[in-house]
């Protein structure tokens, strides 16, 4: 059984139609099938939150689905984490190792680290950036 954290650029494809939507919908119900278990710091919530009020702004999604997605998410299949202390120093230390001004990213990170997880997202840069750095235990959407 495959323990996965994953963040929330992979959420945000199973919500809003993207190019990775189907990618990420066949992705996860395989993942289900397998038993996996997934995870996600605590601030996902905020960053998925985020990505559809965009998405209603830029009209690519109507304010009242965003509404009804919105109340989906406690739904999902993820446990949430609240990062403890050392989650959070390695955090900051995986932000200045990927050469990020915040450490949004990589309190992803930091829990699969802690959790001896893989990683997923749909962020083609970060998982460039990961694998140039040696990380095998990070995986992009669409290797999936």
């Amino acid at each position: 059984m495959a323990i996965i954290v994953i963040d929330a650029s992979i959420i945000v494809n199973l919500l809003v139609e993207q190019p990775l939507s189907n990618a990420a919908k066949q992705w996860m119900r395989t993942q289900q099938s397998l038993g996996a278990q997934f995870y996600a710091p605590a601030h996902w919530i905020a960053e998925v939150a985020s990505a559809l009020r965009f998405a209603v702004f830029s009209q690519v999604l109507d304010a009242e689905d965003a509404k009804i997605l919105i109340g989906l998410l406690p739904e999902l299949p993820l446990a949430t984490i609240i990062p403890n202390a050392e989650m959070l120093r390695s955090s900051l230390e995986w932000a200045k190792r990927l050469g990020q001004s915040k450490a949004y990213d990589s309190q992803y990170l930091a829990l699969a680290e802690h959790l001896g997880a893989e990683f997923w997202s749909a962020d083609r840069r970060l998982i460039a950036v990961l694998h140039a750095q040696g990380i095998s235990w990070a995986y992009q959407l669409e290797e999936a």
